[in-house]
């Protein structure tokens, strides 16, 4: 699965499932880096991250997105 210029990134739910998601770039540069609209879960649970994906873990996420987050 490619990843297009850092856009997507992939949360570890357990040790070996991941969910993809969508990061906004433009809240970084606004310095809302932690805002909850910056991350768009795409519901995709997948066993294999990819090799040069970004891997978060759910710690790393701001509550009310971990909370929307599949368990």
């Amino acid at each position: 699965m490619t990843l297009k210029h850092g856009k997507y990134v992939y949360v570890q739910l357990d040790k070996n499932k991941y969910v993809k998601m969508r990061y906004l770039k433009s809240y970084e540069k606004a310095e809302k880096a932690n805002d909850v609209n910056a991350y768009i879960i795409l519901g995709k649970i997948v066993t294999k991250a990819s090799r040069k994906a970004k891997i978060l873990k759910r710690e790393d996420l701001p509550v009310e997105v971990r909370d929307k987050l599949p368990k």
